[in-house]
């Protein structure tokens, strides 16, 4: 069996040698002198949100939980005085790019190198409305060649009862942005769970239309708990019917979590309950289960995951036969800042579906990442399939990433 890294060394290593240099020659020299977003509206530095960008530190999750507004801010020093109080215009228009560039390199494909550049173009948007009122929004200009349309759209009401930490998010967004958020790792490889799809109706742990409460309260002076629970379509991003409903059928989808943290260390449990009809009105009833946990077992030793089981009633939808379908899946993560400009990452993946032995998955990740600047960053990544190789798996799918991300 050949190792993933003797695989990247051997096979177009001369190639991934030129990609270097050549981003090096041509991309590198422009530095990116804009600061995105948020570092721009409080001219503070991206540390103080990120451990490294994209990654949240705490402060960062705080931030956000916040709707994207500090604390006690004073919102009229982000206006335009127009003399009408009823009038709300930022005087700076609220806008940042990300673009992700990488070159691909794999074996079990036709294509055994690729240059993906650009894989991925994002526009994003956010500020406040007023007080505790805020938006989010991106728009996907370009995810691997096509353009992908909106991504996330949604209002937070923070304190929303006499000023209780009682939120409040409406629109479209990540049924897991409550567990991991896949927009804020720092690898290239995704939590594959979460966009494994089990059933016929392509469902996945991934954007809906929903709306989520959340509720967070001390326990005592060292431990607090937060409190989330929301109801989804349960079809996804999909465009609306000829009848302007976005939804498929009359189901609603539930999910929620149940956390405890003290001093920056977190548990908690996730739970996600669904129905979905075919075009038959044929019935899949699902679930998906499991705790999640966030350690920092030093001052720079961050490891998290989360571990899931599910089970489908009528995965394939039959009508005269339907059989039942259990899965269970997870990850895990650990980082690790080496330095003020380099940045160690490593993810395990782990997927089984009995039933459907091709969504298997089982992978483990190594990234290594440069910063330039806060908020450029080049990337060196490797990922080993860990899957034994079978009939619906002949081949190891090792891949080797060199990459460039950056957000202005």
């Amino acid at each position: 069996m050949t190792s993933p890294l003797k695989f990247i060394c051997r096979t177009n290593a001369g190639v991934l040698i030129f990609f270097e240099l050549l981003l090096l020659l041509t991309l590198f020299p422009a530095p990116v002198e804009s600061i995105p977003l948020f570092a721009r509206r409080y001219k503070v530095s991206c540390t103080m949100c990120h451990v490294a960008f994209p990654k949240l530190n705490s402060f960062g999750e705080a931030f956000a939980g916040n709707g994207y507004q500090m604390p006690g801010e004073d919102l009229k020093e982000q206006t335009v005085d127009t003399g009408d109080d009823k009038l709300f215009l930022l005087s700076k228009l609220p806008l940042a790019i990300r673009a992700d560039l990488f070159a691909q390199t794999r074996k079990d494909t036709n294509t055994q190198t690729d240059l993906q550049g650009p894989s991925l173009v994002k526009l994003f948007s956010s500020a406040p409305l007023k007080r505790n009122v805020s938006y989010y929004f991106n728009f996907l200009f370009s995810e691997r060649g096509s353009v992908a349309g909106i991504e996330d759209a949604f209002i937070v009401l923070n304190n929303g009862y006499r000023d209780i930490d009682l939120d409040l998010r409406f629109g479209q967004f990540p049924v897991t942005d409550i567990l991991f958020s896949r927009e804020q790792r720092l690898t290239f490889q995704n939590f594959t769970y979460y966009t494994t799809e089990v059933s016929d109706s392509g469902f996945k742990l991934t954007s809906d239309r929903a709306a989520e409460m959340s509720y967070t309260f001390d326990m005592s002076d060292d431990i607090s708990m937060g409190i989330w629970v929301a109801m989804a379509n349960g079809n996804g991003i999909a465009t609306a019917d000829s009848d302007r409903n976005f939804d498929s059928d009359d189901l609603k989808n539930f999910y929620g979590k149940v956390a405890i943290e003290s001093d920056g260390q977190s548990i908690g449990f996730y739970g996600y309950s669904g129905r979905e009809n075919n075009g038959s009105s044929v019935r899949n009833e699902f679930y998906r289960l499991g705790p999640i946990f966030n350690f920092h077992l030093s001052e720079k030793l961050n490891i998290w995951g989360n571990f899931l089981i599910g089970e489908d009633t009528n995965p394939k939808f039959s009508a005269s036969s339907p059989n039942e379908m259990y899965s269970w899946g997870g990850f895990m993560g650990a980082t690790y800042p080496i330095t003020d400009d380099w940045m160690v990452s490593a993810l395990y993946n782990r997927v089984q579906v009995l039933g459907r032995p091709t969504l298997d998955a089982h992978t483990l990740t190594a990234n290594l990442s440069y910063y330039f600047k806060r908020n450029f960053k080049m990337m060196v990544e490797v990922t080993g399939d860990m899957k034994s190789t079978r009939t619906d798996h002949p081949t190891k799918t090792h891949t080797g990433i060199l990459g460039l991300v950056l957000a202005f």
